[in-house]
């Protein structure tokens, strides 16, 4: 029997040669005939490599199939009628899922009774949302901070030496970041889902509407307790140190003057808190990605301010869109109620994340009660930069920090246990 590779490169030819071959012109009769050929499942039975391949025994196809990638497993689905109903739903999906998802990632949405396509497509839209994110952290660090901190040390390092000397340690901390940006990605998804929809989470389906204060509290607790408590504390460190960044992106120094806010185009009003507050619940890893590629406090600003007036319905017709351009499960639809219900939420600094977390911390002894309850400090970046890097990496060139020991690395990705698919993703740090 031909081995699972030669199978699968086999499938891979004839799928490509189906689907890429440009048709040619065709009489009226031809083009009759074409259309009741391909009207067939997979071609004539026996004579199609396809058709072959989708007649092996179930637990083979499993095995087969669960070396494939996403993009290849997406492909095959398309070829034709019995791959789509095979690969719908079923034991087949069960076994890719289990070999090519972390177990941090079932963690956060564990699988349902009967695996879908569609449940799948949306755990490869988390993971790839927050590996993209987590590149994006990692070029911010070493753009913005870790350079200028170390050219301030050493005025004649060469900054492509640095960059060199940078790339291993921006992939560590990318792979470490990873697993924190899953979780703060489902806490954020959770908690949007509640204040958009308070019904469906209230106990026993109760009518009246659950917005109080109290109850939201009630709510959130419930998620942060679900996660693991030392899991939980390094979240909040990257929690604080993301508020940190996300405050320099979006609102210019207080320091500069009138000439060079009208020099930069810079407004004279900050964006609210409670708007970006809105926009990291609401728009997730997503919109905060789109924040990060923009290079400009004005142009981050305007895009807040855009944002926050398409997702109105009362003020833009195509509102869903972005509504559905931000969910990270497929097939979910924001109504109108839910809308409106949302725009009425004004999130201020703390009210995301940070005291629940601090509150449940502190009940757990993993966080001192009188420790620092300022938020997103450059002490709080700082700790954070040093704890995920494992060394000073603000006062210590990369050529020179320590060894690191295997112990520590390992006890640092066994929450993702798999880490290595963090550098196989397609969005990886790369050097600029």
């Amino acid at each position: 029997m031909p081995s699972s590779a030669t199978i699968i490169n086999t499938w891979r030819r004839v799928s490509a040669t189906t689907h890429h071959r440009r048709p040619s012109k065709l009489s009226e009769d031809e083009e009759d005939n074409v259309s009741s050929l391909r009207s067939e499942p997979c071609g004539p039975p026996g004579d199609s490599p396809g058709a072959s391949f989708l007649n092996l025994p179930t637990e083979m196809l499993g095995q087969i199939i669960s070396h494939i990638t996403f993009q290849d497993l997406g492909a095959m689905r398309r070829t034709c009628r019995n791959a789509k109903d095979l690969l719908s739903e079923g034991d087949i999906l069960r076994e890719w899922l289990h070999r090519n998802c972390t177990a941090h990632l079932l963690r956060l949405y564990p699988a349902p009774e009967r695996v879908t396509f569609a449940y799948l497509s949306s755990l490869q839209k988390r993971y790839a949302i927050a590996t993209e994110a987590a590149a994006l952290y990692t070029e911010y660090i070493e753009r913005k901070i870790v350079r200028h901190s170390l050219m301030r040390l050493s005025p004649y390092l060469r900054d492509a030496k640095l960059k060199e000397d940078f790339w291993e340690v921006g992939n560590l901390m990318q792979e470490r970041m990873l697993p924190l940006l899953l979780t703060v990605q489902h806490y954020l998804e959770s908690c949007a889902a509640v204040l958009a929809d308070p019904l469906s989470h209230a106990p026993q389906r109760s009518k009246a509407p659950a917005t109080t204060q109290k109850w939201l509290v009630e709510r959130e607790r419930n998620i942060l307790e679900s996660y693991d408590p030392s899991h939980l504390a390094d979240v909040y460190d990257f929690w604080l140190f993301l508020i940190f960044t996300h405050n320099q992106l979006v609102r210019p120094p207080s320091y500069v003057g009138t000439f060079e806010r009208t020099f930069r185009g810079w407004k004279a009003n900050r964006l609210p808190s409670h708007s970006l507050n809105f926009i990291i619940v609401f728009g997730n890893l997503n919109a905060l990605s789109q924040l990060m590629r923009l290079r400009s406090f004005r142009d981050r600003q305007k895009k807040v301010e855009e944002w926050k007036r398409k997702m109105n319905p009362a003020t833009c017709y195509p509102w869903r869109k972005l509504w559905a351009g931000f969910e990270l499960e497929c097939g979910r639809i924001t109504t109108g109620e839910q809308a409106e219900r949302a725009l009425k939420v004004k999130p201020q600094d703390g009210e995301v994340f940070s005291n629940g977390a601090r509150a449940v911390l502190v009940e757990q002894g993993l966080l001192d009660q009188d420790a620092d309850t300022a938020i997103g400090t450059t002490q709080q970046c700082t700790d954070f930069l040093c704890h995920i890097a494992g060394y000073d990496v603000l006062h210590i060139l990369p050529s020179h920090r320590p060894t690191m020991l295997v112990d520590e690395d390992t006890e640092w990705c066994a929450v993702c246990e798999d880490r290595h698919l963090a550098s196989d993703c397609p969005t990886a740090y790369v050097r600029h």
